[in-house]
């Protein structure tokens, strides 16, 4: 089984002034039943293009459209790099992943530089504004216990996740979200876990988010019993469509904070035919410690920031249409 940071491995063949060609593998530890995750696909293209951004003055992923054309399969890829605009403040890029002589993947990204200005009047939100955004999670990791993941995902060695019970209370049927007769918005479910690579030589970097901001459990998964909409779904894959990112801030890199540790919370509200189709709008945050370690310190809470924002919209299909993809379309592996 291969870390995630290693997985995440890109080579230049090919580069001209405003163009290039990466060479990748889709690594056959980070896959979904036999189609590797969504998330981690698209990891691989942030990866290039950071990697072609490197000697810029736009080093930072700031924004990711992706569009999952095809299923991608484990096995060699190409990420071919465009740029589109280079202009004072951000540079436009696109990209595209392929296999065997198929575009599978699509995105435009944009790059900048998310470093701090000093001096400038302060245009950002943050603790104590009762305004701004604070972490959604209500416990310290330190108290977290690791909770099992769903055996079709091969990767679950590898990564470690202890689930919010507060959280997921609220998707239950009395819950106060739901109560009266006159519901006003609401609907949907929401979700949250402290989520950690287990492996030591791991580690998170800016093509590591979009994996993260795929995991999450999905709607109907989140359903009761009692909604049809819920049943079989433990024999369901949830394939990825669209997904965007939005990198909010640099990954942390003092002792403050877990190396290896996110927090997520994910909110989905709607769930239609054809298909289920589901939207999930997932936050990723920093983690004062790893699961089960450190300790609960006065002001915890305000201190942690969110690294970046996902929203994707995905399917509800029986996993032997993953299983049949997955077996139809496989790519040579490199010896």
């Amino acid at each position: 089984m291969v870390p995630l940071a290693r997985a995440l491995c890109v080579s230049e063949i090919s580069r001209f002034s405003e163009n290039a060609i990466y060479e990748t593998e889709l690594n056959g530890s980070w896959v979904i039943g036999s189609i590797p995750q969504g998330g981690y696909t698209l990891g691989q293209v942030v990866e290039a293009c950071t990697r072609f951004q490197s000697e810029t003055m736009h080093k930072d992923p700031i924004h990711v459209t992706a569009h999952f054309l095809r299923a991608t399969n484990v096995g060699p890829a190409e990420v071919r790099v465009s740029v589109q605009k280079i202009g004072k403040h951000f540079t436009n890029l696109s990209a595209d992943l392929a296999q065997g002589g198929h575009t599978k993947l699509t995105s435009h990204l944009i790059f900048g530089d998310l470093t701090p200005v000093p001096d400038e009047v302060p245009r950002s939100l943050a603790a104590p504004s009762p305004y701004a955004r604070r972490l959604p999670l209500l416990n310290h990791p330190s108290a977290a216990v690791p909770d099992r993941m769903r055996h079709v995902w091969r990767f679950r060695s590898l990564l470690s996740w202890s689930m919010d019970r507060t959280i997921l209370a609220r998707n239950a049927m009395h819950s106060q979200t739901r109560a009266g007769t006159e519901i006003i918005g609401g609907g949907g479910a929401e979700w949250g876990a402290w989520c950690e690579l287990t492996r030591t030589e791991d580690e998170i970097k800016p093509s590591s988010i979009p994996f993260f901001g795929d995991m999450f459990l999905n709607l109907p998964s989140l359903l009761p019993e009692s909604e049809p909409a819920s049943h079989g779904t433990l024999d369901c894959w949830f394939p990825t469509v669209t997904m965007t990112v939005e990198f909010k801030a640099r990954i942390p890199s003092s002792q403050g904070y877990a190396s290896r540790t996110v927090g997520l919370h994910s909110e989905s509200r709607f769930l239609t035919d054809p298909h289920g189709r589901h939207n999930a709008h997932v936050e990723v945050w920093t983690s004062p410690s790893a699961i089960g370690q450190g300790k609960l310190e006065a002001g915890w809470r305000d201190k942690q920031y969110c690294i970046a924002v996902v929203d994707q919209m995905a399917l509800t299909l029986p996993m032997y249409v993953n299983h049949r993809q997955g077996s139809s379309n496989k790519v040579v592996t490199k010896l």
